[in-house]
């Protein structure tokens, strides 16, 4: 597994940076803006993997690979901020206009996906809670980093087992991501529209789509990876107990069932962080 997510976090950026570019095509002061988020943005990405690997191989108890995916997505999350505080909005020399209009970032989200990722990030905070309050110290005394069972006239415990050993952290990543998030899609929604060096403005509705879409991406990333992590441990854990109860069998098959469209979304949020793909420009803002 390791090496898997390596492999997707060196690779696939490269094959990205490699085809994906702005288009060189449209307006050029949006041209220009499109060039400093899509730098900022494979900034991030490239920082992110060099994070992952570090935060994999720093501990030898799993933690770091449990926050490998969550740090890579806050950097992604980052460098999108980043962009978008850095867009030039208005040329020099030119007299600075606004514009009579009501931004707001529903316009701007890809709906269904955006949907499914505020779903995965439920479902891992009801899991990460569920484990938390199931988990015991392991042999060595580590509280919340294994699970015990009882077998008639003998305990026993198994492990690793996400307790809050491993769930404290992973919700303190994940809630700074949330945060980090909700400041990218506040920074561009909010942020003035690009001037043409005559004068007048010009809508980039498109532009703030693609962030839109790569800072929901970021958060699919954020929070499936470790999901689907800590579903099939969890899963393996609980069947692999000598003499579990009927509904930690059922819980352990209901979390293997839904890693499939965890992995979908996961899919969808890889290529959105890489490629967010162009979709055709539509009114997002409303006349006051």
């Amino acid at each position: 597994m390791v090496g898997i997510w390596i492999v997707l976090l060196l690779l696939v950026p490269l094959i990205g940076v490699a085809r994906v570019g702005p288009s060189g095509l449209g307006e050029p002061v949006t041209e220009r803006a499109r060039l400093t988020t899509w730098r900022w943005r494979w900034a991030g990405v490239a920082f992110g993997a060099v994070v992952a690997i570090v935060a994999a191989r720093a501990d030898p108890l799993g933690r770091g690979l449990l926050l490998a995916a969550p740090l890579f997505g806050l950097c992604v999350l980052a460098a999108v901020v980043a962009g978008e505080s850095r867009v030039v909005t208005r040329s020099a020399g030119t007299t600075r206009q606004a514009a009579l209009e009501t931004r707001q970032v529903r316009h701007y989200l890809p709906r269904r996906p955006f949907r499914a990722v505020l779903a995965a990030a439920a479902a891992l905070a009801v899991l990460l809670i569920a484990t938390t309050a199931g988990g015991s110290a392991d042999n060595l005394g580590r509280a919340g980093r294994a699970l015990a069972y009882h077998c008639g006239g003998f305990t026993g415990t198994r492990g690793p087992w996400a307790g809050s050993f491993y769930s404290l952290p992973l919700a303190l990543v994940v809630g700074i991501g949330g945060l980090i998030a909700a400041l990218a899609m506040h920074r561009l929604v909010g942020r003035p529209r690009p001037q043409a060096p005559a004068g007048d403005l010009v809508r980039d509705d498109a532009e703030r789509r693609r962030s839109a879409t790569t800072v929901t991406g970021a958060c699919g990333l954020l929070v499936t990876i470790p999901l689907i992590g800590v579903s099939l441990v969890t899963a393996a854990e609980l069947l692999g107990s000598p003499c579990r109860p009927v509904w930690w069998t059922v819980a352990a098959w209901g979390l293997f069932l839904l890693v499939p469209a965890w992995t979908v979304l996961l899919a969808w949020s890889t290529v959105a962080v890489l490629r967010p793909g162009p979709r055709a420009d539509r009114p997002a803002a409303v006349p006051v």
